[in-house]
Formats: C-alpha cells, sequence, structure tokens
C-alpha cells in the first residue's frame, strides 16, 4: 500500500506543476524546468546592444547621406543659376573668375559655405567654354557645370 500512495501523491504533485502550483519537481529533467539562465540573458542583451547599434550606425549614415544631398543639390542650383546669368552677358566680355564665397541662394556673402568660380577658354575664334566651379561643405569633388557660347561678330569687339 505505501507504492500505491507514493505513485499517487507524484502523479498529484505533476498535476500541480502542471498548473503552477505546488513546489517544483527538483528530479525531473533539465528540460521540464522553466526559466532563463544567466547566459542565455547575456546572450539575449548582446544581441540586443548589437541591433540598437547597427539601427544607430544606420540612422546616422542616412543623415550624413541626406545633408550631403542637400548641399550637392543647393550647389547645382547655384551653378545653374550663375551660368544661366553669365549666357545672359556679351560673350565678347567674359572672362574667367577666381572663387567667390556665396550663401545658399548663390548671393555673395564672405562667410557663405559654397564656393563659386568660372574658367572662360576660347575653342575657336568663335567659340568659348565655359565652366563653372561650385564647392560645397564635405565635398569629394566640386560640382561642374560646362556649356559652350557662340560669339558672332559682337555687340562690343570684333573679329
Amino acid at each position: 500500500m505505501a507504492i500505491d500512495a507514493r505513485v499517487r501523491l507524484r502523479a498529484r504533485a505533476g498535476r500541480r506543476a502542471q498548473r503552477g502550483g505546488g513546489a517544483p519537481d527538483l528530479g525531473a529533467s533539465p528540460r521540464a524546468r522553466r526559466g532563463f539562465t544567466l547566459v542565455s540573458m547575456i546572450v539575449a542583451t548582446i544581441l540586443l546592444t548589437v541591433g540598437i547599434l547597427a539601427l544607430g550606425n544606420a540612422n546616422t549614415n542616412t543623415i550624413k547621406n541626406q545633408t550631403l544631398a542637400q548641399n550637392r543639390t543647393n550647389a547645382l542650383a547655384i551653378a545653374r543659376a550663375y551660368l544661366e546669368e553669365v549666357r545672359s552677358r556679351d560673350p565678347w566680355t567674359l572672362v574667367s573668375e577666381s572663387a567667390e564665397k556665396v550663401a545658399a541662394d548663390g548671393q555673395p556673402d564672405a562667410q557663405g559655405p559654397y564656393s563659386r568660380s568660372m574658367v572662360v577658354s576660347e575653342e575657336r575664334s568663335n567659340l568659348l567654354l565655359i565652366e563653372m566651379f561650385v564647392e560645397f561643405p564635405r565635398a569629394g569633388q566640386p560640382v561642374r557645370l560646362a556649356t559652350y557660347q557662340y560669339r558672332g561678330s559682337g555687340i562690343s569687339g570684333a573679329p
């Protein structure tokens, strides 16, 4: 009868453990025990940290590339606007211009972050190559726009 009572006690303890009540069965296999170990918590924390650092790095790179693209867009707009202004001038009076600091709107500004310069070279006696360069913050190389301008008999000059 003693064996029969022990079997009933074990069955009752098993049912309590399944319901979440009673003392845990220390003789059960490790798989049957529930909970996290310290090692599993450390591994989870490391994985979470690596993931968060990767997201932070991606966010930083996105902001940096977005700023660079905005600066390049502004530099291109400055170059286009000034090139159109230059094309409206008399082609016989065009000369190269050294670097000049300008603001984001293209207006001269001694503290401006952009630097605009122009190189005018004579390709033939009646054809000019006009190159516009705009340097901008954190740029590897400046924005360069080029155009040709024909000069005929000229308003102010001859040949």
